[in-house]
């Protein structure tokens, strides 16, 4: 039996995930994060603190729980369909851009290439609220690392791939998988 994994936990971290990177531009905006308005109030340091370390936190620790997920039905029955779930749930969806590498980004890649990184740093943008500029997180997560002595990167969609990852564990658990997998989830 392997270590017990709270998947329901997971998913409550995946959707925060995809509320916290379709709401940063608003956020960004009322409060005209990192503008010339911002000098002095810090509101941008505190953002950009909460941003790497709450998106970090969070997508490490779902990668961590899938792959142990993944690793522990690797040589059963079921990892055939569940290798198809993992297609099936990113279908639709573009879970981020390979900037250097020679890899496709499904979920257990995305994965490792979460846990793997040696450089991990959120992507900004500016915009305008009227005629004041300010800068909010665009949603993207670049990751850096190597596998072996070959380099790779990878900007990653942080909202896309949330929602895949919450689609395969949701499709993995609607089909009774994870109970024949020898598991103890709670």
């Amino acid at each position: 039996m392997s270590h017990q994994l709270n998947l329901e936990s997971v998913i409550e971290k995946l959707v925060l995930l995809q509320h916290f990177a379709h709401g940063s531009k608003e956020y960004c905006r009322e409060r005209l994060a990192g503008s010339e308005k911002d000098i002095g109030d810090a509101e941008f340091d505190d953002y950009w603190v909460w941003a790497k370390g709450l998106v970090s936190s969070y997508i490490l620790e779902c990668s961590i729980r899938v792959r142990v997920l993944l690793d522990t039905v690797s040589d059963k029955p079921e990892a055939k369909e569940i290798a198809k779930i993992d297609i099936e749930s990113i279908s639709g969806l573009t879970l981020g851009k390979v900037v250097k590498g020679d890899f496709d980004l499904s979920i257990r890649e995305s994965c490792n290439k979460i846990i793997h990184a040696k450089k991990v740093f959120p992507v900004w943008q500016n915009a305008f609220e009227k005629d004041v500029e300010f800068r909010y997180w665009s949603g993207e997560f670049n990751l850096i690392g190597t596998k072996g002595k070959d380099e790779w990167e990878v900007i990653l969609h942080i909202a896309s791939w949330a929602r895949a990852v919450e689609k395969f564990l949701t499709n993995i658990d609607l089909q009774d998988l994870i109970i024949y997998v020898g598991q103890d989830w709670y």
